[in-house]
């Protein structure tokens, strides 16, 4: 579930449901007991202590809080005209 997780931030799925559908058609080899929607969502949920956990874990294995180069998104945002 975590690697599901991870996989579905790193390709950009914000949708669960596009995400399982893809996951579906795709990586059903390495995946081939893919649970339901509502499954993944129960799972993940169940999961979220462990994440936030994993994540300052490795967070503080890095040196990135002392890290003098900063990278920051210089994408173009388009907003309505008003």
């Amino acid at each position: 579930m975590l690697t599901l997780a991870v996989m579905q931030a790193l390709l950009g799925f914000t949708s669960e449901t596009h995400w399982l559908r893809y996951a579906r058609a795709n990586l059903v080899e390495m995946f081939p007991q893919l649970p339901q929607q509502s499954g993944y969502n129960k799972r993940l949920r169940e999961l979220a202590s462990t994440m936030s956990w994993l994540v300052g874990a490795l967070g503080q294995q890095t040196s990135i809080a002392d890290d003098d180069v900063w990278i920051v998104d210089s994408t173009l945002s388009t907003t309505p005209e008003n």
